[in-house]
């Protein structure tokens, strides 16, 4: 069981490295260096703006799901057939919700015409994910993996044709790049539904709201959840749009890119922890052994990328954008990628507990960190610009991830040992030196490089990541 979640993971995360780092470091990037910081902090804006209302489009329902069908299998035709007539009905209320909002903020035709088209766009995403919801519950995680980049492949494609094709009345827009998405999503959900065929041959979609109902009483306590984290994740955008206008927000995008490519590869682990915890969620054993060892992986990765990031933010921008890098931009990221380390503990411990149903300590955690970060969007972003809605990020996430270790270790009874949180803080120590004080000493960055490599390897077998023999024992039962 555990051979198959390691080997699962290495699969997807080969495919993301495969497909994600061509679409954010060339094609994503090239469309930004493309467009003015203006038109993409617009794109940005709204996009995250139609993200803050993603909850409608899912109400709790992907994660009640996903806990449901993980424990039974012989639950997907009956609760298929109520959640897509209710997400139907959402679709509506979400574009209402959405453009009346947007009314309300002042928007103008020019915001509204893209707003159309990428609540389109949230719409297939959104049913794209609950249809993943289903594979990933039947444990089919590598085909989860490829589902998971197939749209990047084929938005890839178009946005190379519209970037380097050099074909007239072809060059790249915003427009033509939302509808480069588009086409992705559309064949996301053809090639789901063709997948799926077998279990929905019986699935007959209701509007019962006796049916429905139900659904909702359950789902709800997950879809607060994610509106709580949807609103302290994207708020800052919108919030940069209206305080301080659409060129900030464009300098805040750069960092916050790379900062949401790195984190994607993080939430594969989180896409394939939520059904196996669900799943096998009365082996304690099991269940500590790999939020521990995922835990530490990936805060591994979060601490040294957090390091090197703060070292070499300017070169970093530098590289990605070129002339329309900024020191700010470069100051957004370092702090964002601070934020990494809080959204790593998320991933896990948050995860964890949302499948042992544990709602309302995270949600109370989830209003808590919202509140925070509102106040100091608030406060920092009319002073510091893009560079303070990265504080009031990295310092939400930090928070929240945090909150969420403390109680898993409070419910679960996990006991962890003095010697090993003293040796990894060593670790950390280590890495720090390495990182900072040796920069100021090496006058090559390729060198300074490979010791930072050569340290990130001490510091994993401090952290115990080499001694995989507990993994070898579990896998043979």
């Amino acid at each position: 069981m555990l051979k198959k979640y390691l080997t699962d993971i290495a699969f997807m995360q080969i495919l993301n490295l495969l497909i994600k780092p061509i679409w954010i470091l060339v094609i994503d990037r090239a469309v930004q260096n493309t467009l003015s910081l203006e038109v993409y902090g617009n794109y940005a804006a709204l996009f995250n703006f139609s993200l803050m209302f993603f909850i409608i489009l899912d109400l709790g329902l992907n994660g009640y799901n996903t806990t449901q069908i993980s424990r039974d299998t012989n639950k997907i035709v009956a609760l298929t057939g109520n959640i897509l007539g209710l997400k139907m009905i959402l679709m509506a209320i979400y574009v209402l919700f959405v453009f009346g909002v947007g009314a309300a903020l002042g928007y103008g035709t020019a915001e509204f015409l893209l707003l159309v088209f990428l609540c389109i766009l949230q719409i297939f995403t959104s049913l794209n994910q609950y249809l993943r919801t289903i594979v990933a519950s039947l444990q089919q995680f590598k085909w989860d993996g490829i589902f998971m980049v197939l749209d990047r492949i084929l938005v890839v494609i178009l946005c190379a044709f519209l970037l380097w094709g050099g074909i007239e009345g072809w060059s790249l827009t915003i427009e033509r790049f939302i509808f480069a998405q588009l086409a992705g999503v559309f064949l996301v959900t053809f090639v789901l539904v063709l997948f799926l065929r077998n279990y929905f041959r019986d699935v007959r979609i209701s509007f019962d709201l006796k049916t429905i109902r139900p659904l909702l009483q359950k789902s709800w306590p997950f879809a607060l959840l994610i509106t709580l984290m949807g609103l302290y994740n994207y708020v800052d955008s919108v919030m940069l749009k209206t305080m301080v206008g659409n060129a900030e927000a464009g300098i805040y995008a750069h960092g916050y890119r790379l900062f949401y490519a790195i984190l994607m590869f993080a939430q594969i682990f989180s896409g394939v922890l939520l059904p196996f915890f669900s799943k096998n969620l009365k082996d304690k054993e099991t269940i500590n052994l790999i939020a521990s060892f995922t835990a530490k992986f990936l805060l591994l990765v979060a601490i040294s990328a957090a390091l090197v990031s703060a070292a070499y933010s300017d070169q970093i921008m530098d590289v990605m954008y070129h002339e329309k890098a900024t020191s700010q931009s470069a100051s957004s990221f370092s702090f964002l990628m601070f934020g990494f380390i809080g959204s790593v503990l998320i991933l896990v411990y948050g995860t964890l507990l949302t499948a042992a149903l544990e709602l309302k300590y995270l949600n109370t955690a989830a209003f808590i960190t919202l509140c925070i970060n509102l106040l100091l969007n608030t406060q920092l972003i009319p002073i510091y610009g893009s560079t303070g809605a990265a504080i009031a990020t990295a310092i939400s996430q930090v928070l929240f991830g945090t909150i969420c270790y403390t109680i898993s270790f409070m419910v679960f009874n996990f006991k962890p040992l003095l010697v090993n949180i003293i040796k990894q803080f060593f670790a950390i120590g280590i890495l720090c030196l390495t990182i900072f004080w040796g920069k100021q000493f090496c006058s090559s960055v390729s060198v300074h490089l490979l010791m930072i490599f050569i340290t990130v390897l001490i510091a994993a077998y401090l952290f115990k990541l080499f001694q995989v023999k507990d993994l070898k024992t579990l896998t043979r039962n």
